[in-house]
């Protein structure tokens, strides 16, 4: 029996897929996208670097952390971090207009 495909959602709805069963949970990560959306309209830069990061270590599948961590460390300062972080979510996301940003903030990075 092969392993089962996790995926996730922009908002972080999980989904499981083995053989021909299929589960969506809405679970922590739910909640750590609301999350570092607060944090992202505060302002709060450090904060959502160190919590995307710390999501990233856990759920390596969800790409939204990676574009939230290029995002902050964009802000941070950190252009060449953040151009790695962003590269990856343009090379996994290709196309997916939840991940334009990253696309648009890598061609604002790049110019400067």
């Amino acid at each position: 029996m092969s392993s089962p495909a996790v995926t996730y959602d922009f908002n972080g709805v999980k989904h499981i897929r083995t053989g021909h069963n299929f589960r969506t949970i809405a679970g922590d990560e739910t909640e750590i996208f609301e999350r570092l959306c607060d944090l992202e309209r505060e302002g709060q830069w450090v904060e959502v670097r160190d919590l995307s990061e710390e999501q990233i270590k856990k759920t390596p599948e969800w790409l939204t952390p990676y574009l939230c961590a290029g995002v902050a460390l964009a802000n941070l300062g950190a252009e060449k971090d953040a151009i790695r972080r962003l590269e990856y979510v343009e090379k996994m996301a290709p196309g997916d207009s939840n991940y334009a940003a990253a696309e648009r903030i890598l061609r604002q990075l790049r110019t400067q």
